[in-house]
């Protein structure tokens, strides 16, 4: 990794190994997130990988104990778990405003035909956007005034309890 050296110098400062982070690794480990049913083991794996990194970045150790979310906190680095449900809210809202009979806006209610197995059938991707809008307290309605939408969705920061909160239910 080409980054590496950068992202953990300790005479660097930590916004600048934040800002790197968010540009080039986050921006690169949530990519087509939007899209994506994300399923609870996938959103803990990136979790971790934005944790451990994180601890690198900052030069700390879990010998250390120091809270990752206080450390993100002190790079300025949003949670990941926000940036996917954020994302993928965004797409939402695109989609929500085309036209009727546009066919990006027909494969969102798409059904599989065929047998199913037994069980629960697999999280599909409209649960995921119902699960981010009821944590983001949206309705699928406002997607329609596209200034509102924005404005609800980058108004809606995450805070260190919110990270921990949606670390804990998932």
């Amino acid at each position: 990794m080409e980054l590496a050296p950068i992202l953990t110098k300790k005479g660097v400062s930590l916004k600048l190994k934040g800002t790197l982070y968010k540009s080039c690794v986050q921006s690169v480990m949530v990519y087509g997130s939007e899209t994506w049913a994300m399923k609870v083991e996938d959103m803990q794996r990136l979790i971790r990988a934005e944790r451990m990194m994180g601890r690198w970045m900052c030069g700390v150790t879990l010998k250390n104990r120091s809270v990752s979310s206080e450390l993100l906190e002190k790079l300025g680095v949003e949670c990941v778990s926000e940036v996917v449900s954020r994302g993928r809210l965004r797409w939402f809202g695109h989609v929500e405003r085309k036209e009727d009979g546009d066919w990006v806006k027909e494969c969102q209610y798409l059904e599989v035909e065929g047998k199913r197995g037994r069980g629960r059938g697999r999280k599909t991707w409209l649960e995921c956007v119902n699960a981010s809008m009821k944590d983001m307290e949206l309705k699928a309605s406002d997607a329609q005034d596209r200034a509102l939408w924005k404005r609800r969705l980058l108004g809606n920061r995450p805070t260190r309890a919110c990270m921990e909160k949606r670390t804990l239910n998932r």
